[in-house]
Protein backbone atom coordinates (compact mmCIF):
# COMPACT_ATOMS: atom_id res chain seq x y z
CA UNK A 1 0.00 0.00 0.00
CA UNK A 2 1.37 3.70 -0.91
CA UNK A 3 2.42 5.45 2.74
CA UNK A 4 0.28 8.47 1.49
CA UNK A 5 -2.97 6.43 0.98
CA UNK A 6 -1.63 4.42 4.46
CA UNK A 7 -1.00 8.09 6.27
CA UNK A 8 -4.79 8.99 5.00
CA UNK A 9 -5.98 5.90 6.26
CA UNK A 10 -4.17 6.73 9.66
CA UNK A 11 -5.56 9.99 10.20
CA UNK A 12 -9.02 8.95 8.90
CA UNK A 13 -9.20 6.72 11.55
CA UNK A 14 -7.59 9.11 14.23
CA UNK A 15 -10.41 11.50 13.18
CA UNK A 16 -13.02 8.69 13.54
CA UNK A 17 -11.86 7.78 17.17
CA UNK A 18 -12.11 11.58 17.86
CA UNK A 19 -15.70 10.97 16.45
CA UNK A 20 -16.39 8.86 18.86
CA UNK A 21 -15.14 10.05 21.62
CA UNK A 22 -17.05 13.27 20.90
CA UNK A 23 -20.14 11.24 20.55
CA UNK A 24 -19.82 9.30 23.67
CA UNK A 25 -19.16 12.35 25.66
CA UNK A 26 -22.22 14.12 24.10
CA UNK A 27 -24.43 10.68 25.19
CA UNK A 28 -22.77 10.67 28.22
CA UNK A 29 -24.41 14.25 28.89
CA UNK A 30 -27.44 14.32 27.51
CA UNK A 31 -28.34 11.14 29.86
CA UNK A 32 -26.70 13.12 32.52
CA UNK A 33 -29.74 15.98 31.90
CA UNK A 34 -32.04 13.47 31.33
CA UNK A 35 -31.52 12.06 34.35
CA UNK A 36 -32.17 15.86 35.93
CA UNK A 37 -35.01 16.16 34.63
CA UNK A 38 -36.61 13.17 35.40
CA UNK A 39 -35.47 13.31 38.60
CA UNK A 40 -37.34 17.28 38.75
CA UNK A 41 -40.63 15.70 37.42
CA UNK A 42 -40.58 12.59 39.71
CA UNK A 43 -39.88 15.66 42.28
CA UNK A 44 -42.80 17.89 41.22
CA UNK A 45 -45.33 14.78 41.18
CA UNK A 46 -44.50 14.65 44.80
CA UNK A 47 -45.15 18.26 45.75
CA UNK A 48 -48.25 18.07 43.56
CA UNK A 49 -49.42 14.59 45.90
CA UNK A 50 -47.97 16.05 49.49
CA UNK A 51 -50.05 19.98 48.27
CA UNK A 52 -53.26 17.77 47.34
CA UNK A 53 -52.86 15.77 50.91
CA UNK A 54 -52.79 19.36 52.94
CA UNK A 55 -55.60 20.56 51.37
CA UNK A 56 -57.58 17.28 51.93
CA UNK A 57 -56.16 17.60 55.97
CA UNK A 58 -57.62 21.34 55.46
CA UNK A 59 -60.66 20.18 54.36
CA UNK A 60 -60.96 17.77 56.75
CA UNK A 61 -60.05 20.26 59.68
CA UNK A 62 -63.32 22.51 58.19
CA UNK A 63 -65.49 19.43 58.35
CA UNK A 64 -64.57 18.59 61.99
CA UNK A 65 -64.39 22.61 63.37
CA UNK A 66 -68.00 22.57 61.59
CA UNK A 67 -69.12 19.31 63.24
CA UNK A 68 -67.71 20.34 66.79
CA UNK A 69 -69.47 23.94 66.59
CA UNK A 70 -72.71 22.42 65.42
CA UNK A 71 -72.68 20.61 68.33
CA UNK A 72 -72.82 17.01 65.57
CA UNK A 73 -69.27 15.43 66.64
CA UNK A 74 -69.95 11.82 67.20
CA UNK A 75 -69.75 11.35 71.44
CA UNK A 76 -67.36 8.56 72.61
CA UNK A 77 -64.64 8.23 70.56
CA UNK A 78 -61.79 10.88 69.53
CA UNK A 79 -62.25 14.66 70.69
CA UNK A 80 -62.78 17.69 67.96
CA UNK A 81 -59.97 19.32 69.47
CA UNK A 82 -58.13 15.86 69.43
CA UNK A 83 -58.29 15.07 65.99
CA UNK A 84 -57.87 18.82 64.73
CA UNK A 85 -54.58 18.78 66.67
CA UNK A 86 -53.40 15.72 65.07
CA UNK A 87 -54.66 16.53 61.38
CA UNK A 88 -52.33 19.87 62.03
CA UNK A 89 -49.58 18.21 62.71
CA UNK A 90 -49.97 16.04 59.67
CA UNK A 91 -50.05 19.23 57.47
CA UNK A 92 -47.02 20.56 59.06
CA UNK A 93 -45.01 17.12 58.34
CA UNK A 94 -46.38 17.53 54.95
CA UNK A 95 -45.28 21.15 54.65
CA UNK A 96 -41.42 20.45 55.83
CA UNK A 97 -41.60 17.77 52.88
CA UNK A 98 -42.60 20.71 51.03
CA UNK A 99 -40.23 22.77 51.86
CA UNK A 100 -37.20 19.66 51.17
CA UNK A 101 -38.79 19.49 47.47
CA UNK A 102 -38.81 22.85 46.71
CA UNK A 103 -35.17 23.47 48.25
CA UNK A 104 -33.97 20.10 46.19
CA UNK A 105 -35.61 21.58 43.00
CA UNK A 106 -34.14 24.50 43.30
CA UNK A 107 -30.62 22.88 43.68
CA UNK A 108 -31.51 20.93 40.29
CA UNK A 109 -32.16 24.00 38.51
CA UNK A 110 -28.65 25.82 40.00
CA UNK A 111 -30.73 28.38 41.96
CA UNK A 112 -30.47 29.08 45.73
CA UNK A 113 -33.66 28.02 47.59
CA UNK A 114 -35.51 31.21 50.40
CA UNK A 115 -34.85 30.22 54.06
CA UNK A 116 -38.48 30.90 54.78
CA UNK A 117 -40.36 29.46 51.75
CA UNK A 118 -38.03 26.99 49.94
CA UNK A 119 -39.09 28.78 46.36
CA UNK A 120 -36.31 29.28 43.95
CA UNK A 121 -34.87 32.13 44.17
CA UNK A 122 -31.67 33.64 41.72
CA UNK A 123 -28.15 33.75 43.06
CA UNK A 124 -27.74 37.52 43.48
CA UNK A 125 -31.40 38.24 45.06
CA UNK A 126 -31.74 40.09 48.09
CA UNK A 127 -35.19 39.36 48.76
CA UNK A 128 -37.32 36.27 47.77
CA UNK A 129 -39.44 36.93 44.83
CA UNK A 130 -42.70 34.64 46.35
CA UNK A 131 -42.08 35.33 50.22
CA UNK A 132 -40.36 39.16 49.99
CA UNK A 133 -38.40 37.99 52.98
CA UNK A 134 -34.26 38.62 52.77
CA UNK A 135 -32.57 36.16 51.95
CA UNK A 136 -29.37 37.45 53.07
CA UNK A 137 -29.24 38.05 57.03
Amino acid sequence: MDSSVKRFLTEMADRAAAVAEGAKDAVAGAGKVVGEKKDAAMLRLDLLRLRSECESRFSEIGRTFYLMNAGAWPSGGETAEHRIESLLGEVGEREMQVSDILRRLSELSGKSACPSCGKPCDAGAAYCPACGKPLKG
